[in-house]
């Protein structure tokens, strides 16, 4: 469980820049984080029971905040409840006001030349379930992987989820992974 800290914190090391995000509750370590308020607490990060977030690695671009979220296990090295392991990417993108619910169709096409192997638009949220490319995002990954979008107050929200190779969650207990990260997203974030 521990073998992919050290990944992430090699890959995803980036300069931070001062903003508006705030890491609420704390794991053991300082950089771990149950949940990350972005945008004045507009959009809440938070992982399903058992994630965690990587406060330590956030990229604040000028429009956008990326996330990255993994079991609180392997991130903080301490025993707690034991989860698949995965990577967790959610980007944040800056208020626009009207923004229209993404589709699964245009996710897919987004993604070409990466094949769809199921598109569904469901309770707000559009689902992807991608033939390739989550090897290039996790050393040791599974090439399939679940991509999703949504808006919360205006945010666009884009979700993705990589898992090693041959685990459950780059199948079909990806989609209900991801789903289940939606709603605890909505939830947490004040509408």
């Amino acid at each position: 469980m521990r073998a992919l800290r050290p990944i992430w914190l090699a890959a995803l090391l980036w300069p931070l820049a001062a903003c508006d995000d705030v890491g609420l509750g704390t794991a053991d370590e300082p950089n771990v984080v149950e949940a990350l308020a972005l945008y004045d607490g507009a959009v809440v990060v938070r992982g399903p029971r058992g994630y965690c977030v990587d406060a330590g690695n956030v990229r604040r671009q000028p429009s956008s905040r990326l996330v990255f979220l993994g079991s609180c296990e392997s991130l903080s090295g301490e025993p707690g409840v034991t989860v698949p392991l995965a990577l967790i990417a959610v980007n944040v993108a800056g208020k626009q006001p009207g923004r229209a619910q993404p589709t699964a169709a245009t996710i897919a096409a987004s993604a070409a030349p990466k094949k769809p192997l199921a598109a569904v638009d469901i309770d707000g949220l559009a689902l992807v379930h991608l033939d390739a490319g989550g090897e290039l995002a996790l050393p040791g990954g599974d090439p399939r992987y679940w991509r999703g979008g949504m808006v919360i107050n205006d945010h666009f929200v884009s979700l993705a989820v990589y898992s090693p190779a041959g685990s459950s969650l780059a199948g079909a207990s990806g989609r209900r992974f991801i789903t289940d990260l939606a709603r605890t997203l909505r939830s947490a974030s004040a509408q």
